[in-house]
């Protein structure tokens, strides 16, 4: 009979675990969702966010970003650009010169973008950002540029700073997907607690 209960206790905690994950994992999801919809204003700032370079080449999330941060620079011909992002292990040059050299190539011109090397997070990327912002005179309404299931954790963090902030969401690959959406659950988790 005290083996049936002790069963059923675990049993009871096991699904009660479950439910919390799951329960948490839906919320953060919509938080995810409604982030990487919001729309920026027309001509907003447009902060790109670093992510993973290979010697001198965007990793393929960068490319994703950036594709995004071109879209809304062509509909936006008014809009400043901070490409935002340090030296990473294995990088030849800054996730901010990569970027930099992307949109150039891509035919943005030069004048329109800054470059912020020194950050290593997303919060130093938006910290450092606005400093750039302060000192130029720029918009405080933010467009982000980053990966769709980071937009959430990014704009949180903005907010903190005192933007108002809208969405450039880069499309994740869907085979990419499942790996750096669980991480940024855990992310998430990890800024609120």
């Amino acid at each position: 009979m005290q083996k049936n209960f002790l069963g059923k206790c675990v049993i009871g905690i096991v699904i009660a675990v479950i439910s919390v994950v799951v329960i948490t994992a839906i919320i953060e999801t919509v938080f995810i969702v409604k982030a990487s919809i919001k729309k920026p204003k027309e001509n907003a700032t447009l902060i790109v966010l670093g992510c993973k370079v290979y010697g001198e080449h965007a990793s393929r999330s960068l490319r994703e970003r950036l594709d995004a941060a071109l879209i809304y620079l062509e509909e936006n011909p008014d809009s400043q650009c901070i490409v935002s992002g340090g030296m990473g292990e294995g990088e030849k040059i800054s996730e901010a010169e990569c970027m930099y050299r992307y949109l150039i190539k891509k035919g943005i011109h030069s004048s329109r973008i800054i470059k912020e090397d020194k950050s290593t997070s997303t919060r130093e990327n938006l910290r450092f950002s606005k400093k750039i912002i302060e000192e130029r005179g720029l918009s405080k309404n933010i467009a982000i540029a980053t990966s769709d299931y980071h937009q959430y954790r990014a704009s949180k963090i903005a907010k903190t700073l005192g933007f108002s902030v809208g969405a450039v969401p880069g499309h994740t690959a869907w085979w990419l997907f499942p790996t750096f959406y669980v991480r940024e659950l855990y992310g998430i988790l990890y800024q609120v607690l």
